[in-house]
């Protein structure tokens, strides 16, 4: 059965939190949408729930109306719930490896177990439950949960939203030879977050900025941490900064020059006329200061994945084994040409690392990149078409009817 019903209830009304509901609506346009009057136990039906985080979500569920409720009960509608927009950790298996006090958690306190029982409170089973989620590291903390003997009954899709967002603009860009106007870019405007001050920090510390394309917010004292009482792992922006040479000194002349304005332009990875071409055929290395959150596992999101459609040679300010993660899809990087151990290494070495590729790029001429991106060719096309043929998409058919119980043909 290739066929998949979409129950066509939409939660996200004038009374629901903006917040609460996540943007990814427009990669699903192409399911059949029907009325929950109107189905059957003979078809695969599911109500999808775009909702951006696992939390604080009661508004929500309250809106889903109570014969749609009774159907889920019977099996007949199974709730999808599509969180693909932000990766949360969902199981708080830290709290079990590193905690504090040397006690047992409670499971049931956990963003997953809230989350089930606003379901299995209401007699819907919870292995009729189906997550949507971006990334594999719930893999990992499933298995380490059920070796303790915790039991996981709803079924995830791994789904990479901002990977299937990049695809039509890799099919549009062919990736040619260019000549470069600027060595890199380091665009950190958006979401502060202490990594990206250390990056901009550390290449305004040595001179680079005008080799590049550089934006960075205003400097803000942030507390970095999972905000858990098991653990004590607060990184605030200072002890952070503290990490790199002459930081104590440097400070206040640093903090005079924010903010750096590229083109005064958003994030446009939300707009269907999107395109930020341009950025990468003026400059030779993108620096992708990922999202990185507090969360556990890698997250890759389209500050990674436009590199890849754009067919620009990239190093990653993100999470630890990012680049190792991209190697186990097929996609190849530039270890040939860099040292790309900052991989592995915490954030400040990591920063530090990336930092002095930068500078041995700024190092060489422009008709030098010129010349080094034309042998980089071949990596760069593989993985634009790798991203290209990627079959995610037609794959969640066969993977909605698998945890519906059905062998899809």
């Amino acid at each position: 059965m290739d066929k998949i019903n979409f129950i066509d209830y939409d939660i996200n009304t004038a009374e629901t939190t903006t917040d609460l509901i996540e943007n990814s609506k427009s990669v699903f346009k192409d399911f059949e949408f029907v009325n929950y009057n109107d189905v059957s136990k003979d078809t695969v039906n599911y109500l999808p729930l775009h909702i951006r985080q696992p939390f604080g979500v009661e508004d929500i569920i309250k809106k889903i109306p109570n014969d749609i409720f009774l159907l889920m009960q019977q099996r007949i509608i199974r709730p999808l719930i599509i969180m693909v927009t932000e990766h949360w950790d969902l199981f708080d298996t830290f709290a079990w490896q590193y905690n504090k006090f040397q006690l047992t958690p409670d499971f049931g306190n956990v963003p997953y177990s809230k989350m089930i029982q606003h379901f299995t409170n209401r007699a819907v089973p919870e292995e009729n439950i189906t997550w949507l989620v971006p990334m594999d590291s719930h893999l990992t903390q499933i298995q380490f949960l059920k070796d303790k003997g915790y039991k996981i009954k709803a079924k995830f899709i791994q789904y990479d939203y901002f990977l299937e967002i990049m695809k039509p603009l890799a099919m549009k860009h062919k990736i040619t030879s260019r000549q470069f106007k600027n060595h890199f870019s380091c665009l950190c405007r958006g979401t502060p977050r202490n990594h990206r001050f250390g990056i901009v920090y550390d290449l305004w510390r040595q001179g680079l900025l005008d080799k590049g394309n550089v934006s960075c917010e205003d400097y803000q004292e942030l507390n970095e941490s999972k905000n858990s009482s098991w653990i004590d792992d607060t990184v605030t922006t200072s002890s952070f900064m503290n990490g790199f040479e002459n930081w104590s000194t440097n400070k206040n002349k640093f903090i005079e020059n924010l903010p750096l304005n590229y083109d005064n332009t958003n994030n446009q990875h939300w707009m269907s006329n999107y395109d930020e071409s341009y950025i990468f055929n003026d400059s030779f290395l993108w620096i992708s200061s990922e999202t990185k959150k507090t969360h556990e596992g890698v997250y890759i999101t389209e500050k990674t994945w436009k590199a890849i459609a754009y067919g620009s040679p990239f190093c990653i300010n993100g999470d630890n084994g990012s680049l190792r993660y991209l190697k186990s899809m097929g996609f190849k990087t530039f270890s040939e040409y860099w040292d790309e151990s900052y991989d592995e290494d915490n954030d400040i070495e990591k920063i530090k690392k990336i930092t002095n590729i930068v500078k041995n790029i700024c190092d060489k001429s422009l008709d030098e990149l010129h010349h080094l991106y034309a042998s980089m060719l071949p990596i760069l096309k593989h993985n634009q078409q790798l991203l290209i043929n990627n079959t995610q998409h037609n794959n969640l058919i066969k993977d909605l009817s698998k945890a519906y119980g059905i062998e899809s043909k």
